[in-house]
């Protein structure tokens, strides 16, 4: 792992270009597991901090930008109310309008960190009729929110892969402790997709009275 490091490294400073681009593209369309792996290769000085950030953002926003445009098309209008999803997008958008308790913002927010969700809420927004303005409000925050969150656990386990790496001059050491912070990250993302989940059939069931 050490020696992949040390090429991801050298191919980056090699060429800088191809970092900002992979950093991009991960952050686009990537979600969580990139982020949290950028994330990690930051601590390894594989990445700049602050552009990596500023590019994660820029990423986040142009792939949440190109759902917001395709919920308006007719092509998402018909997928969506098809017969064998219609009932999976209301049951979603319902269940997170009310754990948001209408709030926009909150809306975002919880679109960001369940998993599978942030395509699906943020076409149904588009078609709401928000406005380009409000979208671009909401969804910065929640942007900004979701990776001070993501990036910060990414990096921290990249520091303790090198520290404890180094004490124990152990790699294996190092490895077990990013696979026991993934392992508290996977468990969270369960407990927040089991409360929407709950949602969801409280919803179904209320729909099937």
């Amino acid at each position: 792992m050490i020696e992949l490091i040390e090429w991801s490294r050298m191919v980056f400073l090699d060429y800088p270009s191809f970092q900002f681009i992979i950093v991009f593209l991960g952050a686009a369309f990537g979600g969580e597991l990139a982020i949290l792996a950028l994330s990690f290769l930051v601590a390894q000085n594989v990445f700049p901090l602050f552009p990596f950030f500023l590019i994660s953002v820029l990423g986040v926003f142009s792939s949440d930008t190109l759902w917001f445009i395709l919920g308006r098309t007719k092509t998402v209008d018909k997928i969506s109310k098809h017969r064998y999803t219609v009932g999976t997008v209301s049951a979603i958008t319902e269940a997170i309008r009310r754990l948001s308790r209408g709030n926009h913002f909150l809306a975002f927010i919880f679109a960001k960190f369940v998993v599978g969700t942030r395509v699906v809420i943020i076409m149904y927004v588009s078609r709401t009729g928000m406005t380009f303005k409000n979208f671009i409000r909401y969804n910065i925050g929640a942007i900004f929110i979701w990776l001070i969150v993501l990036i910060p656990i990414g990096f921290l386990s990249g520091l303790g892969f090198n520290y404890i790496s180094h004490i124990l001059e152990d790699i294996y050491a190092g490895i077990g402790f990013i696979f026991l912070i993934l392992l508290v990250f996977v468990i969270i993302q369960i407990w927040i997709n089991r409360i929407l989940v709950q949602k969801e059939k409280e919803i179904i069931r209320e729909q099937n009275l």
